[in-house]
């Protein structure tokens, strides 16, 4: 409508009212105002008017118009409602104001009502509209107008037909309108949205790298295995300059030890610095894959799938290839190819019949060909390093420090807009499969309601909504979508709820889950394969002195001119790679008796300190630090297992040297051992062999399900309310959390921001404790996870506990 018609329209309040209808091109909300006016009036003739809209309006729109048209809409007399109206069509199809009689078909206007505010309400819901919708005056798609005209006052006013204004008007582009996601929609109703934020300048830097991902401590890995390359290159170089190294001497000497055990030895100093490097790389790769700026394929689900804990032990871990970070699966798979440089390390030496120079005797000389592979393959290594190196350095880093325990959780996710997805998600065993994908970001982030800067881990343009407001619309999520009555909603919901109750109260449900080689089946088999083995290995080792006098070795013992000997080969080799699978079969087991350790001391029916259970960090540790600090936690069976793991790493390094190729006085040539060094692999191989009978994990470290990734964990803190308490806000270094947690600063975890004396000895009862069990979450529901054991005005937290739990 342009404002000539407006004014015409107002000449028809103090003139004479003479309307003319026809084809309206007025808004679908100004055809709903017409449907308002005349719904007192009797119902229209065949011949009756409609009004077209001028353009096609969603459902939302048009709702919303109409809630706004009954709101905005002024109240109207009883007098001034028209009386019923009948319009019919003249012979040239336009409207005539009279009938034949020279009536007037239109109810006279009644005395001292102004229908100016409804004139303007009509105008205004135009403007709404079109500005609402986003198109109207520039929109492409044009009534048709062919059949349209006005007469106002006797004057008639001619509308523009649809191809001059195509002439009159430049040629605009179709609008396209693309269906607004979830979180857009949410948006527009004033939701808070999480916006990525660079770090502010007087706020903690990120950056940090932990340790083992160092220059620092890459650099002198890379130059001890450069020093292990330069060592095989020259051995080989001399040996054949030389006739051999050194001449032999006994299988009890030092020249003994240096050929034989001395190079698997150094070769395990790389494997377990390979590690520790490894299990840094493990808990940090899902936070280094999500500081990257621009998310890419297949991280979308690096919380729920994105391994913490090391599993790069007897097979290789392939995972991180579907994970979006197919380097650090090759990387991961070159550490996994060096453990088996141990059993070639184990054969590298032999000794060999040199008759060129001097009295013939046998002297020590190398493999050749085994020395250059495993040159290569350090060479490969050295390699891998360098693209930790360059992978793992600060500025691809989003880190404010370490994380090793599960204290680093609250950081990290307590103001995170990601908890919601986690609503019931303790009780779900398949949990990777249960998550929604989301494209994570770690770092600095703000809102579009609030300038202030917080550090979380976070999806970008995504609501932030407080899990007291919307955990039942993301549980019912799927429910609401469907077509069901609200009285069968409301039924369903009530039963899941009762159901998840159900399964947070029951002993099966939170004692389910362990690893299949923990398992009673999987145990039972270990423990008695391991005990007919050991027994089977001292009989044929000292039944009838078999090995103290030796054996034949079925194979050719000839040293070759190259160094090799089939029959040294084989009983080095094999001996070696069997300790070498001992080995790294005790590593699993050795891992996650220290992950679920916290989960166990957090498990017991008092609870146990922030230092014994959310501050634990066992992963982490040095190999032998971990025994030392498990036994000052009285941890016995993380001490035990992880001095198992150190004291397996003897077994292959015994049996691959302790067989060697002997020339009797006879002219026999046999295997012989060296008995100090077998003496000492039986007594490794007994221990080793009755650990599987202990190894049984108590209930309490059957979990609801896996803790090997982010999500895994998380999914026991998202109700918590250790993620809202204002004491452990604004944390800026690891030293300050680590007080508050223990209570040793001016505030403790109250959840009221008491402030309380410093900690000393003697008020060490009066600690803060934590606990795992069923508690009273933020949303006032219960759930199955972490917190604190009492909290002022939620009561303690049950603990699920019995005798055969201990």
């Amino acid at each position: 409508m342009n404002l000539e018609a407006i004014s015409s329209v107002r000449q028809v309040k103090q003139s004479h009212p003479q309307i003319q209808h026809a084809n309206s091109i007025l808004s679908s909300s100004a055809g709903y105002l017409s449907e308002y006016a005349s719904d007192s009036s009797s119902t229209p003739s065949g011949n009756g008017y409609e009004t077209p809209p001028s353009r096609l309006s969603t459902p939302v729109h048009r709702q919303m118009q109409m809630q706004e048209s009954e709101m905005t809409l002024p109240a109207r007399p009883q007098a001034a409602v028209p009386a019923p109206l009948t319009v019919g069509q003249g012979a040239n199809g336009t409207v005539p104001p009279y009938d034949t009689l020279g009536h007037n078909r239109l109810s006279p206007p009644t005395p001292g009502v102004d229908d100016t505010p409804y004139i303007r309400f009509a105008i205004e819901q135009l403007t709404f509209d079109e500005e609402l919708a986003g198109r109207g005056r520039h929109s492409s798609e044009v009534p048709d107008y062919s059949h349209s005209q006005q007469t106002i006052s006797g004057q008639p006013v001619q509308t523009t037909p649809p191809q001059q204004q195509k002439q009159r008007q430049p040629p605009r582009r179709p609008l396209h309108f693309p269906r607004a996601s979830s979180e857009q929609s949410r948006a527009k109703t004033g939701d808070i949205m999480l916006l990525p934020s660079d770090p502010p300048r007087d706020r903690h830097q990120l950056g940090f790298v932990p340790t083992p991902l160092r220059l620092i401590s890459l650099g002198p890995l890379v130059l001890l295995c450069l020093l292990m390359m330069v060592g095989l290159i020259f051995s080989n170089i001399f040996a054949l300059t030389n006739h051999g190294l050194y001449d032999y001497d006994g299988n009890f000497t030092p020249r003994y030890f240096v050929f034989e055990y001395l190079p698997p030895m150094l070769g395990f100093i790389i494997i377990f610095w390979l590690f520790v490097v490894q299990a840094a790389i493990y808990r940090t790769a899902p936070y280094f894959s999500m500081s990257k700026k621009t998310p890419t394929a297949r991280r979308d689900r690096t919380l729920q799938t994105m391994p913490i804990t090391p599993a790069n032990f007897v097979l290789p871990d392939w995972r991180f290839f579907h994970l979006g970070e197919p380097m650090i699966g090759a990387v991961l798979t070159v550490f996994w190819l060096t453990n088996w440089t141990i059993p070639l390390l184990s054969c590298l030496y032999g000794t060999q019949w040199f008759t060129s120079v001097g009295t013939p005797r046998f002297r020590w000389t190398p493999v050749q060909g085994l020395a250059w592979f495993i040159v290569v393959q350090y060479l490969v290594l050295i390699a891998a390093l360098i693209y930790c190196m360059i992978r793992f350095r600060r500025r691809n880093s989003a880190l404010m420090w370490d994380p090793t325990c599960l204290a680093d959780l609250i950081i990290l996710f307590q103001r995170s807009n990601l908890l919601p997805d986690y609503f019931r998600s303790e009780t779900k065993e398949d949990l990777p499969n249960d998550l929604p994908p989301r494209y994570c970001r770690l770092g600095y982030w703000t809102t579009n309601q609030s300038p202030d800067f917080f550090y979380a881990v976070g999806e970008a343009n995504h609501p932030y909504l407080e899990l007291s407001s919307s955990s039942d619309k993301y549980a019912n999520e799927k429910m609401d979508s469907s077509r069901t009555s609200g009285e069968s909603q409301e039924v369903l919901r009530n039963s899941q709820a009762s159901s998840f109750a159900r399964m947070l109260h029951s002993p099966w449900v939170r004692h389910r889950w362990c690893p299949w080689y923990l398992r009673d089946g999987a145990i039972l088999a270990w423990a008695i394969a391991a005990v007919l083995l050991l027994v089977a290995f001292l009989v044929v080792s000292f039944v009838n002195h078999a090995v103290r006098g030796g054996f034949f070795a079925m194979l050719p013992a000839r040293t070759q001119p190259n160094g090799f000997s089939p029959a040294n080969f084989l009983f080095s080799f094999l001996p070696s790679l069997l300790g070498m699978f001992l080995f790294l079969a005790w590593q699993p087991i050795d891992v996650y008796f220290r992950a679920v350790q916290a989960y166990v001391n957090l498990s017991k029916h008092d609870g146990a300190t922030a230092r014994r259970s959310l501050l634990l960090s066992y992963n982490a540790q040095l190999p032998g630090v971990v025994s030392t600090k498990a036994l000052i936690n009285r941890d016995w069976k993380v001490a035990y297992f992880s001095f198992v793991s150190l004291m397996a790493a003897t077994i292959p390094v015994l049996a691959g040297g302790v067989f060697t190729a002997l020339l009797f006085a006879n002219g026999e040539v046999r295997m012989t051992a060296s008995m100090p060094g077998y003496i000492a692999l039986c007594v490794l191989l007994s221990i080793y062999a009755l650990s599987y009978l202990i190894i049984w994990p108590t209930r309490f470290r059957y979990l609801p399900h896996s803790v090997d990734s982010v999500g895994g964990n998380l999914s026991f803190l998202y109700a918590s309310r250790l993620l809202k308490d204002s004491s452990i806000r604004n944390i800026r270094t690891k030293a300050d959390f680590i007080a508050r947690l223990n209570g040793r600063v001016g505030t403790t975890l109250t959840g009221d921001g008491r402030r309380a004396g410093r900690r000393t000895e003697k008020h060490v009862d009066q600690e803060t404790k934590y606990g795992f069990g069923i508690y009273t979450g933020v949303d006032g529901k219960e759930h199955l996870g972490i917190d604190r054991m009492q909290r002022p005005g939620s009561g303690e937290m049950l603990v699920l506990t019995s005798r055969q739990n201990s």
